[in-house]
């Protein structure tokens, strides 16, 4: 199991991008050996995320040539790239216009060499991709979300690509027994989960005395069918507040034990750390959990 970044982590509001060659250069640097890569990340995609939609409307094959030169060069290859949109949008017009833009973008990213695309379930929020609103309980919002997943999965099997979800408290799919039924709804052996920890914990429940439970319920839910896993972490407390690996309460160990148990092949990308200076005690931190 190969410990990996989101490239995401690296991005900073009001900052401009780095070049691909310069991201990549500095990921290796710290020592990680794969990533899971956003466009919005590099200078070359000239593009920025609005939040309802991260993927670029166009990738030109210049962008394409530059990140893989940057991959190669560095000897980091990129295992999946995000292909978030908000899939439960209430404007059915958003939901048609990502997966208008997917296409492309499955293209671009199976260039790149990628295996995985990570996705959004959605939520009924206009404000962003993350943000909760009570009507993703509703089954008018979950059925909008079922159909753009499975319109997306049957663009993916076109590239050969797998597509993966995640439980996530603010989504659609925001539990362990509703992602079981996106998956079996969809019932496309190409959409699979993303296990973050992190996002199982809803808000009033992220207490040290849940998470193991909390953990192998998500497991025992859909355990064989992870292809990514995310290492983001979350504080003690009432609310909802990620922070960096090993800074909270998830435990690492316990996840990476049950991965073993469950024959999971994927690789750990380490996630919501975002200061670079904490990026190698993070790291080290997983690896010491397995």
């Amino acid at each position: 199991m190969r410990t990996g970044i989101c490239t995401t982590d690296f991005e900073k509001p009001g900052v401009p991008a780095l070049t691909a060659d310069a991201l990549f250069k500095k990921i290796r640097r710290m020592g990680f050996e794969a990533v899971q890569f956003a466009f919005s990340s590099v200078a070359e995609s000239d593009f920025t995320s609005d939040g309802v939609i991260e993927i670029p409307p166009e990738i030109t094959d210049e962008t394409i040539d530059a990140i893989l030169a940057a991959s190669e060069k560095y000897d980091l290859p990129i295992i999946a790239t995000n292909g978030t949109f908000n899939m439960a949008h209430p404007d059915k017009a958003v939901r048609e216009e990502g997966l208008a833009r997917f296409d492309g973008f499955l293209e671009a990213s199976a260039a790149l060499g990628a295996e995985y695309i990570s996705l959004c379930s959605g939520t009924r929020a206009k404000s962003g991709l993350w943000d909760y609103s009570p009507e993703n309980a509703g089954e008018e919002a979950y059925r909008d979300s079922l159909e753009t997943s499975r319109r997306a999965s049957v663009m993916a099997e076109k590239y050969g690509l797998i597509l993966a979800i995640e439980s996530e408290a603010a989504n659609v799919v925001s539990s362990p027994e509703i992602a079981r039924r996106m998956l079996d709804d969809v019932g496309s052996p190409n959409l699979k989960m993303i296990l973050d920890c992190a996002n199982l914990f809803h808000a009033g429940h992220a207490h040290p005395e849940e998470v193991e439970a909390t953990i192998r319920k998500a497991f025992d839910y859909y355990g064989h069918d992870i292809a990514l896993a995310h290492g983001k972490d979350i504080l003690p407390g009432e609310g909802i507040a990620f922070t960096g690996t090993g800074r909270g309460i998830v435990d690492f160990a316990l996840t990476a034990k049950l991965l073993r148990e469950y024959d999971f092949e994927g690789d750990m990308f380490l996630h919501g750390i975002y200061d670079e200076e904490d990026m190698p005690r993070a790291k080290e931190y997983w690896e010491k959990a397995i």
